[in-house]
């Protein structure tokens, strides 16, 4: 496999980073509160990012998975304080397991802008029959759902939730209006200030049932997420190390720059090697993401390796530029604690190496 972007990819990546440089600078991003509305309006409208892999007959661009992980590479680099990864799950929920009348009528407003979705799944306990939090019930034929999801990712700029609810030990997936009777969203403190979340509390709301859930698909909608959180990721660790070499080779100390001192040397070298091996993951889950069989093992194993990666060189980072970096106030603790959340969202980095190890029949 050739895992080289094309040109046209080059030039896409080229020019979002441009992009979001100029619209999303950090200083910018510290302000937003995790939601800058109308950076993500422009994103929507200028850029057609939620609608950028979804296919021509729903409104979608086309495109495929590989530009979508460009996308959160970027995003992820820059810390772009917008509901992207929160829409784009909750489309994907829609896509992979509504029906055709379904992904006509639900994708319409989540690809414009109009709607901002969210995926109500922060941990693999939310998607399991015997721990679900939420459950469904039928009353003179409507679904009825009860219970208080996990951290949902932008949960309180969300217009409508993709909701796992177990019924009859099966569990699917259900669409929940945040306006709709017996719908409480609850903003929850964050860690990651570049991204809040919420809770949601469900007392006999109603819900829409998507008509083709299944356990497969549901294991499809999370590998998508994973791969791209994995894609995200990569970008905030190349942002570390871009940052920790750029103040290496500026910071001088007894008349030379700290770069040219061998522990700083081996800590931005250590952090190359762990990125360049999350690059050739991440790639490569995005390339072969159209395969179900594929992504069942490269979701987690990227997400894994991801995690991991992103962790460490946000902690090297920290320690290269020394007690400047030690306050909460530095830029890098922005991506310390992206990373921190990031690495727990959907399971932690053990939780995605046991999947794949059960998966690969090993």
């Amino acid at each position: 496999m050739d895992f080289r972007y094309s040109t046209e990819q080059d030039a896409f990546r080229a020019s979002l980073s441009g992009f979001l440089c100029d619209a999303a600078p950090l200083a910018a991003v510290r302000q937003a509160d995790g939601h800058d509305q109308q950076l993500w309006k422009r994103l929507c409208t200028e850029l057609e990012l939620p609608s950028l892999h979804i296919p021509l007959e729903y409104g979608g661009a086309g495109a495929t998975l590989l530009e979508a992980a460009i996308v959160f590479s970027e995003l992820g680099r820059s810390l772009t304080p917008v509901p992207l990864a929160a829409n784009a799950f909750a489309i994907e929920a829609v896509l992979r397991t509504g029906d055709e009348e379904q992904r006509t009528r639900l994708l319409k407003g989540l690809l414009r802008g109009e709607q901002i979705g969210a995926l109500a799944v922060a941990a693999p306990a939310d998607c399991d029959p015997s721990s679900a939090t939420v459950r469904a019930h039928r009353r003179r034929g409507d679904t009825l759902l009860t219970g208080a999801s996990g951290p949902v990712l932008h949960g309180h700029v969300a217009d409508l939730f993709i909701v796992p609810a177990v019924a009859d030990g099966v569990v699917t997936f259900h669409v929940v209006a945040a306006g709709d009777p017996g719908v409480t969203v609850v903003r929850l403190p964050s860690f990651d200030l570049t991204r809040p979340v919420a809770r949601l509390e469900l007392a006999q709301a109603p819900a829409e049932p998507l008509a083709e859930c299944s356990p497969a698909q549901i294991d499809r909608v999370l590998d998508v997420a994973r791969m791209l959180l994995a894609a995200e990721m990569l970008g905030g660790a190349e942002a570390c190390l871009d940052m920790a070499v750029e103040y290496a080779c500026t910071r001088r100390q007894f008349g030379r720059p700290i770069g040219s001192f061998q522990a700083v040397k081996h800590a931005c070298a250590d952090m190359m090697i762990e990125i360049d091996a999350t690059r050739a993951a991440v790639m490569y889950a995005a390339m072969t993401a159209a395969n179900d069989h594929e992504l069942r093992i490269t979701g987690p194993l990227a997400k894994a390796q991801a995690a991991d990666t992103f962790a460490l060189c946000a902690g090297s980072a920290i320690q290269v530029h020394g007690g400047i970096a030690f306050t909460w106030e530095h830029n890098l603790h922005l991506y310390f604690r992206r990373a921190t959340t990031t690495k727990a969202l959907l399971g932690s980095s053990t939780h995605h190496r046991a999947l794949l190890a059960d998966r690969a029949g090993l």
